[in-house]
């Protein structure tokens, strides 16, 4: 299975929260593959418009200084019966290149920041009054993609669009692509494109005119039971300014430290 595409659902999924399931309050968990039978062989068909558009989106991610933006999710979350149940998760997001990064994430959960000033990425549970931190490797924000070190899933769910070539990142082992159509998102007028790779389907709403991502869904198409992911993206701020203060981890008086925890055993 494609890596890449394997850990956009991840992130999609549990991690929109990615403060909150680091903290442990909740542990998402993604279907086991192996056990379903095998699904349809996708046909391989690459329909060099969608391709474009997904080029023309990177494209615009790729060319911005700073970025902000507002998320709102469905999480399909296990539940004691085995049931997935839907949880909502929304986060605002906030990036400056090449190594800044503030996370706020609300929802179902409980509040919780991360916040990447380029040498320490700090886990913030707001109300519950604990935090942990660690050093970050590299000087760039996408230096935390690679990074093995505990905690590093902790950014990555927004990564996959503000690495500095998401075509590339999107596209790699990619077996097929199609524009469905054109719809409209939250009032604004998209491109519909849908993608496949090895036991996963994800569909992207690209905004027809400002080529920004406005809506995303993951699926898989293996396992006992087949997760979707849903995730959608609103108030776009491309070069606005950003004010120095929103990178510094703003530690509630009292909190307690906590260790980061590997994201690969919130399963």
């Amino acid at each position: 299975m494609n890596l890449n595409l394997k850990r956009i659902s991840h992130r999609l999924g549990y991690a929109l929260l990615a403060a909150s399931a680091l903290l442990g309050s909740h542990r998402v968990a993604l279907a086991q593959e192996a056990s379903a039978p095998a699904a349809a062989p996708t046909k391989a068909f690459k329909d060099e418009r969608a391709l474009g558009l997904l080029k023309a989106m990177s494209d615009t991610l790729a060319g911005a200084r700073t970025l902000g933006f507002k998320i709102r999710g469905i999480v399909p979350t296990p539940s004691p019966t085995g049931q997935y149940v839907s949880l909502f998760a929304s986060s605002r997001v906030v990036m400056q290149r090449p190594d800044k990064l503030f996370v706020a994430a609300r929802g179902d959960l409980f509040p919780s920041d991360i916040v990447y000033d380029g040498k320490t990425v700090t886990a913030i549970g707001v109300d519950r009054k604990f935090y942990a931190q660690r050093e970050a490797a590299g000087g760039a924000i996408e230096a935390l993609m690679t990074s093995e070190q505990p905690g590093s899933d902790a950014t990555r769910p927004f990564l996959d669009i503000l690495v500095p070539d998401p075509y590339v990142f999107l596209t790699k082992d990619l077996l097929s692509a199609f524009w469905v159509g054109q719809s409209i998102v939250g009032g604004v007028k998209t491109d519909h494109l849908a993608f496949t790779a090895e036991g996963l389907d994800w569909e992207v709403w690209i905004g027809a005119k400002d080529k920004l991502p406005r809506l995303m869904v993951v699926s898989y198409r293996s396992g006992d039971r087949q997760p979707t992911f849903t995730v959608e993206f609103s108030d776009w701020k491309l070069d606005a300014p950003v004010a120095s203060q929103t990178f510094n981890a703003s530690i509630p008086k009292g909190a307690a430290k906590i260790e980061f925890k590997q994201t690969d055993q919130v399963k």
